[in-house]
This record gives structure tokens, sequence and C-alpha cells, in this order.
């Protein structure tokens, strides 16, 4: 479980890397979740890092919230990743 929000029964699952070789495990996981009440979203890692504001607004729209984007300042440590 990468993120979970407890009041709406929500998790993100953010798969990709080892996730490959462990999905069976995953699978069973989110089936015990989902059987405890739990809603499971899945997005593969490439995803979030090209197109972070696709999975935000489909994890708002989930939660039947309104998106609004708010610019990062660029200060974050993953900002330093291209200046290494």
């Amino acid at each position: 479980m990468d993120f979970a929000c407890p009041q709406h029964m929500l998790v993100v699952e953010i798969d990709g890397g080892y996730h490959d070789h462990v999905v069976e495990n995953d699978l069973k996981r989110q089936a015990h979740l989902e059987s405890l009440g739990w809603k499971v979203l899945r997005f593969l890692d490439k995803d979030v890092e090209e197109d972070a504001e696709v999975v935000a607004r489909a994890i708002a729209k989930e939660l039947d919230l309104e998106y609004e984007f708010s610019p990062r300042k660029g200060t974050g440590a993953g900002m330093r990743r291209g200046k290494r």
C-alpha cells in the first residue's frame, strides 16, 4: 500500500519495478482490502512520473472532489533529480 485515506477507505497503489515480480501477492492483498470495504486504485509508476496531474484527477474523481491544480514551487527532493 503506497497511500491510504481511511476517511474514504481508499488505497492508492503505485505499481512498477519490483511489483512486476509480486503481482499475485499484490492482487491477494487488494482482494483482502476490498473484502474489508476498501477501494483500491492502481497506477503505474511511469504514469505518476509522466503525468501526475492525470493521476491526481483520477483520485479526486474517485473521492467525488473538485480537482484544483496548485503548481509546486520546484523545491522538493524530486525536483533535484535532473540537477545532479
